[in-house]
């Protein structure tokens, strides 16, 4: 079976694919910025009494010890069982919002623990509340720190959701599925899911480096600066 270039520029172009991929960054986009809300929570957990850290080391065990498709399809076919049955879209962004919360927490973390302690004692000190101290003290400096990471993140995720067609979520890979069912060219047509997905993750990568130039400025990365985790 020879390439065929007119399938393949036919698709690259195709409303349906580029409507697919709109969805893939929204989804995602709405995933990473519910993570990063739990993460946070959860973070401050870990930071917390005993009471606090040990339930949240619990959700980051299990979330991180789950793959993200065993929960997508746990939620999505598993809870009708209990009563609760949720959409292919609440269930696809509960899923990947829980499972990349217990990344973003010990990214959140290493970031709030990068600051020095002594800033923290100090703006105590001065009358700064909890909540003030970390509003004008922790996260400012920590957001330098925990921007790499978030971006690595956050392009993680827009790959991962493309586990969302197993429950068959109308995101790029899907819509790519649907199309191949259609033209029996999957060839072209994973070449062209796959230069979307590059071209997505891409465009991300210079909106990351431009967003860790400009919270940068003037500072230098502390030599306890978090890695990215690996999934």
């Amino acid at each position: 079976m020879t390439w065929d270039f007119e399938v393949f520029w036919a698709y690259l172009f195709d409303p349906r694919i580029m409507a697919g991929a709109l969805t893939t960054i929204i989804v995602a986009t709405l995933c990473q910025a519910l993570a990063t809300a739990v993460g946070f929570l959860v973070a401050l957990g870990l930071r917390g009494s005993p009471v606090w850290s040990a339930p949240a080391r619990l959700y980051i065990g299990i979330f991180r010890g789950t793959p993200p498709l065993v929960l997508l399809l746990l939620f999505y076919f598993g809870l009708p069982q209990l009563g609760l049955r949720l959409s292919v879209l609440e269930a696809g962004v509960l899923g990947l919002s829980l499972y990349g919360a217990a990344y973003m927490a010990e990214i959140i973390k290493a970031g709030l623990n990068s600051v020095d302690k002594g800033q923290v004692e100090a703006a105590r000190s001065l009358g700064f509340s909890r909540a003030g101290t970390m509003r004008s003290i922790l996260l400012p400096q920590a957001v330098r720190i925990i921007l790499p990471p978030f971006g690595n993140e956050f392009t993680s995720m827009m790959r991962t959701t493309s586990l969302l067609s197993v429950i068959s979520f109308e995101e790029l890979l899907r819509v790519t599925t649907l199309a191949i069912n259609q033209t029996f060219r999957p060839l072209e047509l994973y070449a062209v899911a796959a230069l979307y997905y590059l071209a997505m993750t891409t465009a991300w990568m210079i909106v990351q480096h431009w967003l860790e130039a400009r919270a940068s400025r003037g500072t230098a990365r502390p030599q306890n600066a978090p890695m990215a985790l690996t999934h």
